[in-house]
């Protein structure tokens, strides 16, 4: 395992990371008998996560460009982000966003 990996910071984001996403699936089995504010705070929990991942995947970025594992990762994720047409891993999480913004504003 590469530098970044074993990072103990890294290691503690994608825990956190892992935490929050158990929190929300849990969460989502919930949906239908949610009231509209839980709703809305299950939106912002998952705007969270979002803004997590995304972090990670800066960090990632710029560990890319000296760690080969890295940089494998971070290939491996925009292929799979580009199989469902998306540019990178960014693009998608920020469609991800704009979504989750559009059904805050229906309630």
């Amino acid at each position: 395992m590469s530098a970044f990996f074993k990072s103990e910071q890294v290691q503690q984001n994608l825990q956190d990371i892992f935490n929050t996403y158990q929190e929300i699936a849990v969460m989502s089995q919930h949906l239908p008998e949610m009231s509209k504010e839980q709703r809305l705070e299950h939106i912002a929990d998952c705007k969270v996560l979002i803004d997590k991942q995304k972090t990670f995947y800066f960090r990632l970025t710029l560990a890319s460009k000296n760690d080969p594992e890295a940089a494998d990762m971070k290939e491996r994720i925009n292929a799979l982000s580009n199989a469902f047409g998306f540019k990178d891993l960014m693009d998608c999480m920020d469609c991800m966003i704009k979504t989750l913004e559009d059904a805050a504003k229906r309630g």
